[in-house]
């Protein structure tokens, strides 16, 4: 059967309708499928995805400390120590008193934490001793010291008042004539055994420092090498053995309190250089493995005790706050002298 030109035309335009129908379809799935895309998109914003944790490397090696809370404690680093760079410590000198048995000023160092023995990270080039370490930190109370060493007239007071000996020695490096000579009436009275030095506090009403609060006095709140700072010695800071120019600053000791630059950051004076100055406490060399955290008094016994500062013949490791000898309580030796400390002014 022959079909029509008609009928052809018919069926072309039911094609057509059938086609355009379908595209209009398929454009209509296809907006339901992108707004469904895009719903299952947003919803996945709202998924916590776990990630891995970070692989970051610490390469350093903290000490922690542990904070009391009502919940499992949370480990704290505790600071590192900081050097005189970048000094925590006030630059301001202390609350001042004036002693009225020998005229002597005492500085006010208030009650805080010290860091006592050696940084090896900061430690003016120079390698830290066996009885420098480790480097801890301790907690001392109150107490006042003396602003400068104990001088020779001052000393003659004491013997005057019968609570000293006659001085054994009565000479410095030098100069023969040295102890009772009225020129050197403000000079450091040197030669002393520890004996001598604890009378003469004792008659003041006081006692010799203990080795943490002869550094404390020195180094302040941070961890500089010398009082002033970091900077090795010159003559301009300290009477020492001038390594740079090879030779001593004076070669004998100097009238205390002769170099301001040199005082430490509550203002005292000569803790570097001039005389080496006794403290308390008894000598053992492995004392810091042991020490208490709060006011230590050294070991309870031995055979020597524990002298610091250097001398004016000593030069820049020996002049270090760091840095810790020992003599026999008994000598006299010429570039020895001290300073007092007392619990509380009046006392």
């Amino acid at each position: 059967m022959e079909i029509s030109l008609r009928d052809r035309r018919i069926d072309e335009d039911i094609t057509t309708a059938i086609i355009e129908v379908m595209n209009r379809q398929n454009q209509f799935l296809m907006i339901i499928l992108l707004v469904l895309l895009m719903i299952s998109a947003c919803s996945a914003q709202d998924v916590d995805v776990p990630t891995a944790p970070s692989q970051a490397i610490s390469t350093a090696s903290p000490t922690f400390l542990w904070t009391k809370t009502e919940t499992n404690p949370v480990p704290i680093k505790t600071p590192k120590p900081t050097s005189a760079q970048n000094p925590t410590a006030s630059t301001e000198t202390s609350p001042i008193q004036v002693r009225e048995i020998d005229g002597m000023p005492m500085i006010e160092i208030p009650a805080g934490k010290v860091w006592i023995g050696c940084d090896e990270t900061n430690n003016a080039g120079f390698s830290c001793l066996a009885d420098e370490l480790p480097l801890h930190q301790v907690y001392l109370d109150t107490f006042y010291i003396d602003k400068f060493e104990v001088t020779n007239a001052q000393f003659a007071l004491c013997v005057k008042d019968e609570a000293c000996a006659q001085p054994y020695y009565q000479h410095s490096e030098t100069r023969q004539d040295y102890y009772s000579n009225p020129d050197y009436a403000d000079f450091p009275k040197v030669a002393v055994s520890w004996f001598e030095a604890r009378d003469y506090c004792e008659w003041v009403g006081g006692r010799l420092p203990t080795e943490a609060e002869w550094v404390r006095a020195a180094r302040g709140d941070d961890n500089r090498v010398y009082p002033w700072g970091d900077e090795v010695p010159d003559c301009d800071k300290a009477n020492t053995l001038d390594e740079k120019a090879g030779r001593l600053c004076f070669g004998d000791t100097t009238p205390v309190g002769s170099f301001p630059e040199g005082a430490s950051p509550f203002g005292v004076m000569d803790l570097a250089g001039n005389v080496w100055e006794w403290t308390a406490d008894w000598y053992h060399q492995n004392y810091y493995l042991i020490s208490p955290e709060i006011n230590p008094q050294g070991p309870e016994q031995g055979g020597t005790k524990v002298v610091h500062g250097g001398g004016f013949d000593y030069g820049w490791k020996v002049t270090r706050i760091a840095y810790t000898t020992d003599h026999d309580p008994r000598e006299h030796k010429i570039g020895f002298g001290f300073r007092c400390v007392m619990d509380s002014y009046g006392n």
